[in-house]
């Protein structure tokens, strides 16, 4: 029996959640993409995509119920500043966000886009999940070591603080599921050239992305979306099957855990 995958925030061509869709249909899983982008259902046929907002608990339990069985969830869906169809799209805001200046709307729908809507996906999937075991992927972001940078653009200090959420939510559900053979990692990238780089790099110095200065990357340059999905396609697989409760960072060194 083909091993069946849910991926949110997979629809979108230019991110790691696609990229981790196709890396997992190359595995040979059947997949399931939650995501709000209805646009780029079309180019995944061989995917079931249903349209969920997973900041909606109401939502993700439905979806999640949509296959019957769960053997993967990666927790791909996120955003610095929102994750409506409009904000799929648009350009993020300008002006940087902190946590003592953003307004209360802002600090609820970034933390609903990223740590809520994991929450209430690993919490809906977990009685299926213990049923055979698993494994969970998280993804976080470098922001969660070493916060942002004021004057930043396209991201936020609540942005930060969500991924740190993500990386203790890891930890915790690693020890509640551990015994029931479910595995719970997370990946946390730095800079990366997906759509939300590219459209911060819009509006942003040709040097900075979302997470600061670019010339602090001791490589030199950032990272790729195929990158970043090939490592938490195999935290999902038995390559890593005695690997969980871990935060594997990807960053160029940009931080050094």
């Amino acid at each position: 029996m083909n091993r069946v995958a849910i991926v949110t925030g997979g629809a979108k061509p230019d991110s790691i959640g696609c990229a981790v869709v196709k890396g997992l249909r190359r595995e040979g899983c059947e997949v399931v993409v939650a995501d709000l982008y209805e646009a780029g259902f079309a180019a995944l046929h061989d995917c079931l995509c249903v349209k969920t907002d997973v900041a909606d608990p109401a939502a993700v339990e439905k979806t999640i119920q949509t296959h019957g069985r769960i053997d993967v969830l990666v927790n791909a869906v996120g955003g610095s500043w929102g994750i409506t169809q409009q904000d799929l799209v648009a350009s993020p805001p300008r002006g940087f966000r902190g946590l003592t200046n953003c307004e209360l709307s802002d600090w609820r729908t970034i933390l609903g886009a990223n740590l809520d809507s994991a929450f209430y996906c690993a919490r809906a999937a977990a009685p299926h999940l213990k049923k055979q075991g698993g494994a969970i992927v998280n993804v976080a972001s470098v922001a969660a070591r070493k916060g942002i940078p004021p004057g930043s653009e396209g991201s936020s200090g609540p942005y930060a603080v969500a991924k740190g959420g993500i990386m203790a939510m890891t930890r915790q559900l690693a020890l509640e599921l551990g015994e029931f053979g479910v595995r719970v990692n997370c990946v946390a990238p730095g800079v990366v050239a997906s759509g939300r780089f590219n459209r911060v790099s819009q509006i942003s110095k040709k040097d900075h992305g979302p997470e600061g200065h670019l010339g602090t990357i001791p490589m030199g340059r950032v990272g790729t979306v195929a990158e970043c999905a090939a490592l938490i396609v195999a935290l999902c697989t038995d390559d890593t099957s005695y690997m969980t409760g871990v935060t594997v960072d990807l960053n160029g060194a940009s931080y050094a855990a």
